[in-house]
Order: C-alpha cells, then structure tokens, then sequence
C-alpha cells in the first residue's frame, strides 16, 4: 500500500468523502508493509518506527502541518450531530461558536512543522488520520447500543460499551459523571468524532433539548461542574485513549488484509 491508499481505507471505513481537516498525508510513501500507530507521535515515535523497521507512522492526533493548524474546524460537525438530535441550527451553530474560537485561538501558535519536517529528514512516511477513525468508533458504540431504548438504565449503555476490548482493558473506566447508572436513559446521543468533546454549551444544549443520556470521551473539570450545576440528565465521559484506539483498531484490522503488518503503541486491540 501506499499513503493515498492507507488515508483512502481510513475515509471509507469511516463514509467520509473528503479528507477532513484534522487528518493529512504529511509525508508521502510507498510499498508499505509494516506501519507503527501511535495516538501521538513525535520525533521519539518516528525513531522508534526507524528502530523496528516499519515503513510508515500514521499519527491519531494531528501530528503537524494543516491537520494541527486547522483541524479545529472539524469541531463544526457538532452542528450536524446537534441537528441530528433535533436541535434547531441557530441554537447549535450558539453552541458550538464559544468553544471552536477557543480551539483556534490554542492551535494558532502551535509548533506545526517539527515532526512533519523531522519525518522529511529521517525520510519516513507520516499520515495523521483523526476524526475518521474516531466516527468508525462512534458508528461501531451506535450499532451496538442497538435494542437500548428509552427506558433502559444508564448502566445497560454502559454494560454494552464495555463489551469491547478496548474498554475491558483500559485503565481508566467507564464513568457516569453526571446523573446515575440507575437512571433511565430517556434518548441517548454519542457526541464523539468532532474533534473535541462539546464541553459545556454541546452538552447543556443536549439536554434542554430532549436528550437524556450523552456520551462524551472526555471532558474539562470545570464545563463538568457547570454542568452539575445547571442541568439535569445523564452524562457518560467513556475515557479517551479507549474510545480512541477503538476507530484506530477497526482500521488496522483492514489494513491487515491489505497485507500491511501494524505496530500498535499500546495494549489495547
């Protein structure tokens, strides 16, 4: 295989059509048969895929260029996923708007050539590919939370999203941080694959608008406690290396029978 073709299997996997801004082919490649994957990757990450003899490194975080200056961006497909919901566009577009300027104010002074231009001197191929494998881990949570209706408890979802190894296996646990795993769910929305997680406003504009269970894969103390403060429902943080290798597993899966040999960083498949 060759880069084009590993970023390809990722979008397909994933039903995007288009590379999205979080993701990018930073060094180009061919011939590739075994490929190290690492969620972050540094120049520490590219030595090491040199050491074991791999051809490639694909990144899960962006790891330079445009996917770290302007993958941001990706954070509007909480619009989408809030109108799914059946959030008017005006409230979403108010939700999302605090947090997407705070993300591209964090990202514009970001160091976004070091690795990128490090891969370029130790000639090693380097893809970052982010959302797309995180929306083949929030399809992957939707289809097995098939048959969970509104008056399941809190911790049926939960039983059912431990079902995967990577959940079974992760250090950090499955956590209801907000309301009980008594609780009925009343609708359930996994709010993954934008990015970040929607912090305060995303999930505040959730549950004034009829969603009773939403599944976050992290968020900050402080949205948190506004949060606990102010509404009311059920919030799910899933835990973010878990939810993450998740997508990345399923893609390494495929690219296994491409006949490329993956070199995972972690436990966790």
């Amino acid at each position: 295989m060759d880069t084009q073709q590993i970023m390809r299997t990722s979008l397909k996997l994933a039903g995007f059509k288009n590379i999205p801004a979080d993701s990018e082919v930073h060094v180009k490649g061919r011939r590739i048969r075994k490929v190290l994957i690492a969620i972050d990757v540094g120049i520490a990450e590219l030595l090491l895929a040199r050491n074991l003899g791999c051809d490639a490194v694909i990144a899960h975080h962006p790891a330079g260029g445009k996917a770290r200056i302007d993958g941001y961006k990706v954070f509007l497909r909480h619009i989408d996923q809030l109108k799914e919901a059946g959030v008017p566009e005006d409230t979403a577009r108010k939700a999302v708007q605090p947090k997407l300027r705070l993300l591209e104010l964090q990202h514009h002074p970001d160091n976004y050539d070091q690795t990128p231009s490090a891969a370029r001197k130790l000639r090693m191929p380097l893809v970052s590919i982010h959302s797309p494998c995180d929306e083949i881990g929030r399809t992957m949570i939707q289809n097995a939370l098939k048959g969970v209706d509104e008056n399941s408890a809190v911790k049926d979802v939960v039983s059912r999203i431990v079902g995967f190894p990577e959940f079974r296996k992760a250090a950090s646990k499955i956590e209801v941080r907000l309301g009980s795993p008594k609780n009925k769910t009343g609708k359930i929305m996994i709010s993954h694959a934008a990015y970040t997680n929607g912090g305060y406003e995303v999930a505040r504009t959730y549950f004034q608008n009829g969603i009773g269970t939403l599944s976050y894969i992290h968020i900050a103390e402080p949205d948190l406690t506004r949060l606990a403060n102010e509404t009311s429902g059920n919030l799910i943080v899933l835990g973010h290396i878990a939810s993450d290798w998740l997508g990345i597993n399923r893609l390494l899966r495929e690219l296994e029978k491409r006949g490329v040999e993956p070199i995972a960083t972690t436990d966790l498949n």
